[in-house]
């Protein structure tokens, strides 16, 4: 019975720990990761495109339409990192300067 107790006491105590070491602020996997409100908020001041400028140069390179569309801060800026539904049935991620609108990269 001591030894059941004992693994319990450990297993909470390490769901504890690791609840504890998360991000508080939701990041995803990428990190610097902004929230729908903060998004919102860069591209009224400017800092970056609005993501329907964005979707309308991937259109009208891939055709298709988006899936899923994040901000993230990077090394060298903002980016859009959007999910991406090619005319031809891939699915791609396309990775975009925000300022600029520029493709950087699709996988």
């Amino acid at each position: 019975m001591q030894v059941v107790m004992k693994k319990t006491a450990a297993i909470i105590a390490f769901a504890a720990l690791t609840a504890f070491a998360l991000p508080a602020s939701g990041q995803g996997k990428w990190g610097n990761s902004f929230t729908a409100d903060e998004a919102r908020d860069a591209r009224d001041k400017g800092d970056v495109m609005p993501l329907r400028d964005i979707f309308r140069r991937i259109k009208s390179r891939f055709g298709g339409y988006q899936v899923d569309a994040n901000l993230y801060n990077r090394d060298r800026g903002q980016v859009y990192v959007v999910d991406w539904m090619t005319d031809k049935g891939e699915r791609i991620r396309v990775t975009v300067d925000a300022k600029t609108g520029r493709i950087l990269s699709t996988s």
